[in-house]
């Protein structure tokens, strides 16, 4: 639930993404499946991990300090993951990935090779996510590494580029962690000096196109309630951040109309309650069965000391008095 959540402006769209993360990992899938061709049944387990490297290298004038990579995590407890969101076109972006990533097999990924001895330093799939449009995002990060032997490796991950997905593709392939940025391809527009501005119908047509998504896929069953309403809130976030200009404020309030009338709905409202009443029987369901199972256990107990009471009386020749 991110209602409360307070997403910190100047990294908003690096928090949206960690916050998806954090609390439906699950959303992670279909991208893995579009970048590695990678599927995991609903249910896999996600472990967040913490990653933490130095910033020295990146700026060796300055204090050092540490930085933790954007997204690290296990799945299914044998694949690792790193993801980073850059919002900018940095060539030195890979130099920072191969960093990161050595950090990463160093704490996460690293064990002994005992068929030939030392080390196997295994690198997790990495990619970077760039959610705002740039002619010059590259589909891969590359960078040639030459050892001291001479023999010579290839680094090379790819990149995902949001803006280059229609929003019928987002839908397609079940991408909903890019809904949250859908509304940045509109940012351009907002330029005063653009012959043709932004208008309210191309505003209203997008918003109304990435709720019937989300609704879809709750329908479907691949979103709950809550990640529904999560998603709509997020994309407020984003709405906030866009059109945070005064100049804008009609942009930013049809947003939150719009938003807030779809997680209004009585339908909405009545499935919201039908699952936490769900949710509250599967909890007394889960209460009752551990008490039965502690009074089981508690009986199975008793008996066996009852046993052991009776071959001891047995053993000793002690009859029981009358």
């Amino acid at each position: 639930m991110v209602k409360n959540f307070r997403l910190e402006d100047k990294n908003l769209w690096d928090e949206i993404f960690n916050t998806i993360v954090d609390v439906m990992p699950e959303q992670l899938f279909p991208l893995f499946k579009e970048v590695y061709g990678k599927e995991y049944p609903k249910g896999t387990p996600v472990i967040r991990l913490s990653t933490v490297s130095s910033t020295y290298l990146e700026d060796p004038d300055a204090p050092p300090s540490s930085r933790r990579s954007d997204t690290a995590i296990l799945v299914n407890g044998t694949d690792y993951y790193h993801l980073e969101c850059q919002m900018h076109n940095d060539e030195y972006m890979v130099i920072r990935m191969i960093t990161y990533d050595i950090h990463f097999a160093m704490q996460h990924s690293t064990s002994k090779d005992e068929q030939e001895g030392g080390f196997i330093m295994r690198f997790p799939s990495s990619a970077v996510i760039y959610p705002e449009k740039n002619r010059e995002l590259p589909e891969t990060l590359r960078c040639r590494i030459i050892f001291q032997d001479g023999s010579q490796h290839i680094y090379q991950i790819p990149t995902v580029r949001i803006q280059s997905y229609s929003m019928q593709e987002i839908c397609d392939k079940h991408l909903l962690i890019f809904i949250p940025y859908v509304l940045l391809r509109l940012r351009p527009k907002l330029n005063p000096n653009r012959k043709n501005p932004l208008t309210e119908k191309e505003l209203t047509d997008l918003v109304n196109e990435a709720i019937v998504i989300l609704q879809k896929e709750l329908e479907q069953g691949n979103l709950t309630q809550q990640e529904y309403s999560d998603y709509l809130n997020l994309f407020r976030f984003a709405a906030d951040k866009i059109f945070k200009d005064k100049k804008h404020s009609k942009f930013r309030k049809g947003v939150h109309q719009m938003t807030s009338l779809y997680d209004q709905l009585p339908s909405v409202r009545e499935k919201r309650l039908r699952a936490k009443l769900e949710g509250m029987l599967e909890e007394m369901r889960l209460e009752n069965e551990n008490a039965l199972a502690r009074k089981e256990a508690e009986l199975a107990e008793k008996e066996a000391e009852l046993v052991r009471l009776k071959e001891l009386l047995d053993k000793h020749h002690i009859l029981p008095s009358p």
